[in-house]
C-alpha cells in the first residue's frame, strides 16, 4: 500500500513539472522610468562651459541599454554628443561630464533613452540653450 501511495505521489509531482502546465511565460510590458536630474530645464550655457548630464533609470526587469544624445534643435539628425551605457541591473545612475562644444548654439535637445531586456523603450527629452 505504501509503494502505491509513493508511486502515485511521484507521478503527481512529475506531471506538475511539465511545460504545458506551467502557464504563460512572464512578459514585461512596462517601460523603464527615466528621471533627468541635470542639466536643469531651460538652463543657459556658453561655449566651453562644463556640462554634467545626470539621470536615474529604473525598470522592473533589467535595463539593457541607456543612450544619451545631445543635438541642436535645428539639426536633430546630427548628434553633437552621443553616449551609450550598457545595462547593469534594474536601476542605473548615469553621470556624464562634457564641455559645450563650439558647434553647439541655440536651443539644444538632450535625448535620454532607456531600453529593457524585453525591448520596452522609454524616451525623455529636455531643452536648454547654448551660445
Amino acid at each position: 500500500m505504501k509503494q502505491i501511495l509513493l508511486v502515485s505521489l511521484v507521478v503527481m509531482l512529475l506531471s506538475g513539472c511539465s511545460k504545458e502546465s506551467s502557464g504563460p511565460a512572464f512578459t514585461d510590458t512596462s517601460k523603464p522610468v527615466i528621471t533627468i536630474i541635470a542639466p536643469a530645464k531651460s538652463s543657459y550655457y556658453e561655449v566651453g562651459d562644463p556640462l554634467c548630464f545626470i539621470g536615474d533609470v529604473f525598470d522592473g526587469s533589467t535595463i539593457k541599454q541607456v543612450k544619451l544624445v545631445l543635438y541642436n534643435i535645428q539639426d536633430p539628425a546630427k548628434p553633437i554628443l552621443s553616449y551609450n551605457f550598457p545595462g547593469t541591473g534594474r536601476s542605473m545612475y548615469i553621470e556624464q561630464k562634457a564641455f559645450i562644444p563650439a558647434t553647439l548654439s541655440g536651443t539644444c535637445i538632450l535625448h535620454f533613452e532607456a531600453t529593457d531586456y524585453y525591448d520596452n523603450k522609454a524616451v525623455t527629452t529636455m531643452e536648454f540653450s547654448a551660445n
